[in-house]
């Protein structure tokens, strides 16, 4: 069982490092691509092949991370992984039993004892 989460784990780091090894040579390139083309020849010519790698890149990160908003950045489930992250890095045992998750938008809201009105005066309200 343990073995099956480290394999996993370094599925995913392995992912993240590509990603992150694409972004760096996109970055790199591209800076290049506007030193040479920009200060030589004035023009924009080098945002052409930018931005069709940047959707390139832009697919690679969604299939490492998800579709921002979704199941991978800012959801309940990257929610869950991030807190057991920062607990591991706190120092939490292992055997710790992590709590389910309540949604923020779901409160509940108790019934309220009506108020009665001789306590006070309507002049009293202004």
């Amino acid at each position: 069982m343990r073995e099956d989460i480290y394999f996993e784990a370094k599925k995913i780091v392995k992912k993240k490092k590509g990603f992150y090894r694409h972004l760096g040579a996109y970055i790199a390139v591209n800076v290049v691509m506007f030193c040479v083309i920009f200060f030589q020849e004035g023009t924009f010519e080098w945002l052409f092949p930018a931005s069709f790698w940047g959707i390139g890149l832009f697919i690679h990160y969604t299939s490492v991370f998800g579709f921002p908003g979704r199941s991978g950045l800012g959801g309940s489930e990257w929610e869950q992984r991030e807190i057991e992250k920062e607990m591991k890095k706190l120092g939490a045992s292992d055997d710790f039993d992590m709590p389910e998750l309540i949604d923020d938008d779901e409160l509940e809201l108790k019934e309220m004892k009506p108020i009665q009105k001789d306590k006070w005066n309507d002049s009293d309200l202004v």
